[in-house]
Protein backbone atom coordinates (compact mmCIF):
# COMPACT_ATOMS: atom_id res chain seq x y z
CA UNK A 1 0.00 0.00 0.00
CA UNK A 2 1.39 3.43 -0.93
CA UNK A 3 1.92 6.26 1.54
CA UNK A 4 -0.94 8.13 -0.13
CA UNK A 5 -3.29 5.16 0.33
CA UNK A 6 -2.20 4.74 3.95
CA UNK A 7 -2.80 8.42 4.60
CA UNK A 8 -6.27 8.15 3.08
CA UNK A 9 -7.02 5.15 5.32
CA UNK A 10 -5.64 6.98 8.38
CA UNK A 11 -7.93 9.95 7.80
CA UNK A 12 -10.89 7.71 7.09
CA UNK A 13 -10.35 6.00 10.46
CA UNK A 14 -9.86 9.39 12.14
CA UNK A 15 -13.13 10.72 10.70
CA UNK A 16 -15.02 7.56 11.63
CA UNK A 17 -13.71 7.92 15.19
CA UNK A 18 -14.76 11.57 15.25
CA UNK A 19 -18.23 10.62 14.00
CA UNK A 20 -18.54 8.05 16.79
CA UNK A 21 -17.73 10.67 19.44
CA UNK A 22 -20.21 13.05 17.79
CA UNK A 23 -22.86 10.34 18.16
CA UNK A 24 -21.97 9.98 21.85
CA UNK A 25 -22.37 13.74 22.33
CA UNK A 26 -25.62 13.92 20.35
CA UNK A 27 -27.09 11.04 22.38
CA UNK A 28 -26.32 13.10 25.49
CA UNK A 29 -28.06 16.16 24.04
CA UNK A 30 -24.89 18.23 23.80
CA UNK A 31 -22.49 19.40 21.11
CA UNK A 32 -19.17 17.73 20.42
CA UNK A 33 -17.26 20.69 21.86
CA UNK A 34 -19.35 20.62 25.02
CA UNK A 35 -18.74 16.88 25.35
CA UNK A 36 -14.96 17.37 25.10
CA UNK A 37 -15.03 20.18 27.66
CA UNK A 38 -16.92 18.01 30.15
CA UNK A 39 -14.61 15.12 29.32
CA UNK A 40 -11.56 17.29 29.99
CA UNK A 41 -12.95 18.57 33.30
CA UNK A 42 -13.91 15.05 34.33
CA UNK A 43 -10.47 13.65 33.47
CA UNK A 44 -8.65 16.47 35.24
CA UNK A 45 -7.14 15.35 38.50
CA UNK A 46 -6.83 18.89 39.80
CA UNK A 47 -8.40 22.29 39.30
CA UNK A 48 -8.54 23.31 35.68
CA UNK A 49 -8.79 26.72 34.04
CA UNK A 50 -10.21 27.86 30.73
CA UNK A 51 -6.65 28.30 29.48
CA UNK A 52 -5.75 24.73 30.47
CA UNK A 53 -8.74 23.37 28.56
CA UNK A 54 -8.02 25.51 25.50
CA UNK A 55 -4.38 24.46 25.38
CA UNK A 56 -4.83 20.76 26.22
CA UNK A 57 -7.68 20.18 23.78
CA UNK A 58 -6.85 22.77 21.08
CA UNK A 59 -10.25 24.43 21.43
CA UNK A 60 -10.23 28.05 20.23
CA UNK A 61 -10.80 30.48 23.12
CA UNK A 62 -13.93 32.01 21.59
CA UNK A 63 -15.52 28.58 21.01
CA UNK A 64 -14.53 27.48 24.50
CA UNK A 65 -15.94 30.62 26.14
CA UNK A 66 -19.26 30.24 24.30
CA UNK A 67 -19.55 26.61 25.37
CA UNK A 68 -18.59 27.42 28.96
CA UNK A 69 -21.25 30.12 29.13
CA UNK A 70 -23.85 27.60 27.91
CA UNK A 71 -22.71 25.04 30.47
CA UNK A 72 -22.91 27.68 33.21
CA UNK A 73 -26.44 28.66 32.09
CA UNK A 74 -27.44 25.01 32.37
CA UNK A 75 -25.94 24.95 35.87
CA UNK A 76 -23.46 22.22 34.89
CA UNK A 77 -20.32 24.23 35.74
CA UNK A 78 -19.15 27.19 37.76
CA UNK A 79 -16.61 29.73 36.60
CA UNK A 80 -14.55 31.40 39.31
CA UNK A 81 -12.08 34.20 38.67
CA UNK A 82 -8.55 33.49 39.81
CA UNK A 83 -7.15 36.13 42.13
CA UNK A 84 -3.75 35.76 40.46
CA UNK A 85 -5.18 36.44 36.98
CA UNK A 86 -8.71 37.83 36.69
CA UNK A 87 -8.76 37.07 32.96
CA UNK A 88 -8.52 33.35 33.68
CA UNK A 89 -11.31 31.42 35.35
CA UNK A 90 -11.32 28.17 37.25
CA UNK A 91 -13.83 25.72 35.77
CA UNK A 92 -15.58 23.26 38.09
CA UNK A 93 -18.54 20.93 37.78
CA UNK A 94 -21.61 21.68 39.86
CA UNK A 95 -23.40 18.80 41.55
CA UNK A 96 -25.75 18.74 38.57
CA UNK A 97 -22.72 18.76 36.26
CA UNK A 98 -21.18 15.84 38.13
CA UNK A 99 -24.40 13.85 37.82
CA UNK A 100 -24.66 14.69 34.10
CA UNK A 101 -21.02 13.69 33.55
CA UNK A 102 -21.42 10.46 35.50
CA UNK A 103 -24.32 9.57 33.22
CA UNK A 104 -22.97 10.77 29.87
CA UNK A 105 -19.17 11.14 30.02
CA UNK A 106 -17.98 8.45 32.43
CA UNK A 107 -19.50 5.57 30.42
CA UNK A 108 -17.58 6.75 27.34
CA UNK A 109 -14.37 6.83 29.39
CA UNK A 110 -15.04 3.26 30.50
CA UNK A 111 -15.65 2.17 26.88
CA UNK A 112 -12.37 3.82 25.82
CA UNK A 113 -10.41 2.18 28.62
CA UNK A 114 -11.91 -1.23 27.83
CA UNK A 115 -11.10 -0.83 24.13
CA UNK A 116 -7.55 0.30 24.92
CA UNK A 117 -7.03 -2.58 27.33
CA UNK A 118 -8.04 -5.04 24.59
CA UNK A 119 -4.91 -3.93 22.77
CA UNK A 120 -1.51 -5.23 23.83
CA UNK A 121 1.04 -2.88 25.40
CA UNK A 122 3.06 -2.98 22.21
CA UNK A 123 0.00 -2.14 20.07
CA UNK A 124 -0.86 0.84 22.31
CA UNK A 125 2.73 2.07 22.30
CA UNK A 126 2.97 1.66 18.52
CA UNK A 127 -0.28 3.57 18.01
CA UNK A 128 0.76 6.42 20.30
CA UNK A 129 4.27 6.53 18.90
CA UNK A 130 3.04 6.56 15.32
CA UNK A 131 0.50 9.30 15.86
CA UNK A 132 3.02 11.44 17.80
CA UNK A 133 5.62 10.98 15.07
CA UNK A 134 3.08 11.89 12.37
CA UNK A 135 2.17 15.08 14.27
CA UNK A 136 5.84 16.03 14.63
CA UNK A 137 6.46 15.46 10.91
CA UNK A 138 3.27 17.32 9.97
CA UNK A 139 4.37 20.35 12.02
CA UNK A 140 7.85 20.16 10.48
CA UNK A 141 6.45 20.04 6.94
CA UNK A 142 4.03 22.88 7.68
CA UNK A 143 6.95 25.06 8.84
CA UNK A 144 8.79 24.30 5.61
CA UNK A 145 5.93 25.51 3.43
Amino acid sequence: MSAKDQLREFFSIWMETDALYSQFAKASGITGTTFWILYCIRQSEENITQTDISQQWSIPKQTLNSSLRELAKKNLITLTELESDRRSKLVALTEEGKLFSEKHVDPICKIEEAAFERMSDSEREAMLGGVKKFLEMLKLEARNE
